[in-house]
């Protein structure tokens, strides 16, 4: 009886400790995600920008706009990154990573975003976003965005309404 106890103690651990590294895995591969969106949108690479979502993902901006499926989210973005943050920097602020299922992933990527302008060429602020996304983990391993809803941030100073 005490070896049966100790050999499932053993499998529980070895268990715990193989669902933790698997974790720590895909944490590193999210964070890899949010890096390569980030370098697709300061590289204004509409197709490397849309390669981070997946094939049926939805897109929603911060003015209700939407895209849905990867080739709409890539022609969606064009005018973006060809007129409206074709100097654009966007930063990263902070980051949020909380798995709902071992293969569903909620993120909050918080970015602030400098060198834009109107479509009439006006000079646009730094403009603070918050990124919401919902990412899976494809049936090849890789992490992609399924759902993605940008809200811009008040500024600090202005009153909620």
């Amino acid at each position: 009886m005490l070896i049966k106890r100790s050999s499932l103690l053993l499998m529980l651990s070895l268990s715990l400790a193989s669902l933790a590294q698997a974790q720590t895995s895909d944490e590193t591969a999210v964070k890899s995600l949010i890096d390569r969106f980030n370098a697709a949108f300061n590289a204004h690479d509409t197709k490397a920008f849309a390669a981070t979502f997946t094939q049926d993902a939805d897109f929603t901006n911060w003015v209700g706009q939407s895209a849905h499926g990867r080739a709409e989210i890539e022609s969606f973005h064009l005018p973006i990154f060809t007129i409206v943050y074709k100097n654009g920097v966007q930063i990263l602020k902070a980051t949020k990573v909380r798995f709902i299922r071992p293969d569903v992933a909620s993120v909050d990527v918080q970015t602030e975003v400098t060198g834009g302008k109107t479509f009439d060429a006006k000079e646009v602020a730094v403009v603070k976003f918050l990124l919401n996304w919902t990412a899976t983990k494809e049936s090849d391993g890789q992490w992609l965005i399924k759902v993605m809803h940008n809200t811009r941030l008040l500024d600090e100073g202005i009153p909620c309404l």
